[in-house]
């Protein structure tokens, strides 16, 4: 009987001719890892790192939190080279995603995830890329241990087929996704330096070691001690009665916690009526309005762009005239811990409108608010325009993923 053969959708010109269909098992080879006794203090702390299920992020494996000694590899865990491929093959998260990599050093490993090593006359990155558009597939595999993980069955997973080309032309789609990647880790590293930057700069800024200047070089005058209370009016959400059908889908935006995350709010997943405001005894908040969660959820914050309510989970800010709202958004940013301190109730904490409105603030005078606002405001831009930079290039090599595999 001849081998079925295919091709991908997405090719590069210069091969042609069919893909041979393998079994995953006749091309590699699997091993199992271990875990060294927890009470033998020798085997660990050494300088392998040790790979599990928390350790498996991204697609390259070469470092982890907890190290064993040489002792602890050879009394109770696996080697795997540099080039391998780890798989997570139990364990609770394979209901939701496939952790799978590369090794980029040699590493050990435990028993919940499995080695792969490839046969020659194939190349290592492209079965990982295989691997990476077979997640749905994979996925499908997970079946229940009983105690609320997931797990692979090996002999599953060997007799999975895999349609390989020619070695030239593996290669050729590993290179070419490995390039794709390597912009993608770029985007992820500037992104993460300047959220790191931004972070840093902000708590410089409202610790008053970073000044700013006027149009003329000149310095601000002394920011001034107040309360949070003389900076504007908090307001309180509320739920309209869920059992009358007047008072929901209407055009009032009403948000819940679980929706509000730094940065402009745009829209809500339930809308109330006028009736439904009235109901709920909450009040109408402007466009720019701070809404910062209080109950359950503390101190996430969003500017909302149009007028809006809430729940009952929000203290919302709506600052007087001589206050810039962007400021003190970013002023509740770097200081949300501060919120945090000051809440209470052990399972249900919140903190109330009294506390907050005595809150301590070092405050600047207008022009110098809206100078910081305007300078944190372009780093946030910055940041979110390479977020969407990585979001097109993730998208990009998902559809590729697609496309360049049988």
């Amino acid at each position: 009987m001849t081998a079925k053969m295919k091709v991908p959708k997405l090719r590069f010109a210069e091969f042609e001719g069919e893909w041979e269909e393998r079994k995953l098992g006749d091309i590699t080879k699997w091993a199992s890892g271990g875990t060294p006794s927890k009470d033998r203090d020798d085997y660990w702390n050494g300088e392998i790192p040790w790979i599990s299920a928390s350790s498996m992020k991204g697609n390259e494996f070469g470092d982890s939190n907890l190290k064993i000694s040489k002792k602890g590899l050879e009394k109770g865990s696996k080697l795997a080279k540099q080039g391998s491929i780890l798989i997570l093959v139990r364990g609770s998260m394979l209901f939701n995603i496939i952790p799978v990599g590369v090794t980029t050093r040699d590493v050990a490993f435990n028993q919940d995830v499995k080695s792969i090593d490839v046969f020659d006359g194939n190349e290592v990155k492209y079965l990982l890329y295989w691997l990476i558009a077979s997640e749905s597939k994979l996925l499908n595999m997970v079946t229940g241990t009983g105690i609320g993980a997931g797990k692979l069955d090996l002999l599953d997973l060997k007799k999975l087929a895999v349609f390989v080309p020619t070695l030239p032309e593996q290669q050729k789609i590993a290179t070419f996704l490995s390039t794709i990647d390597t912009r993608i880790q770029q985007l992820s590293r500037k992104k993460a330096l300047l959220e790191q930057y931004k972070k840093g700069v902000m708590q410089q800024i409202f610790s008053q070691e970073i000044r700013f200047k006027d149009e003329e070089g000149k310095e601000f005058p002394a920011w001034e001690e107040k309360r949070l209370g003389e900076i504007g009016n908090f307001i309180g959400g509320g739920t309209p009665d869920t059992q009358n059908s007047e008072y929901w889908d209407g055009d009032i935006l009403w948000f819940t916690p679980t929706e509000v995350k730094e940065g402009i709010l745009t829209n809500s997943k339930r809308k109330i009526t006028e009736q439904g405001l009235r109901n709920s005894s909450a009040k109408l908040l402007p466009a720019g309005a701070l809404l910062i969660t209080t109950r359950a959820t503390i101190g996430d914050i969003g500017i909302a762009k149009f007028p809006c309510t809430t729940n009952q989970g929000f203290q919302s800010l709506v600052v007087n005239k001589n206050q810039v709202n962007i400021f003190w958004y970013y002023w509740f940013l770097c200081n949300k811990n501060e919120l945090i301190r000051l809440c209470s109730g052990s399972t249900f904490p919140e903190i109330g409108k009294n506390k907050i409105i005595q809150i301590a603030a070092s405050v600047p005078t207008q022009p110098e608010q809206q100078k910081i606002a305007t300078f944190l405001f372009t780093l946030d831009s910055q940041i979110n325009q390479i977020a969407q930079q990585l979001n097109r290039m993730q998208a990009f090599k998902k559809g590729l993923l697609q496309q360049m595999f049988v």
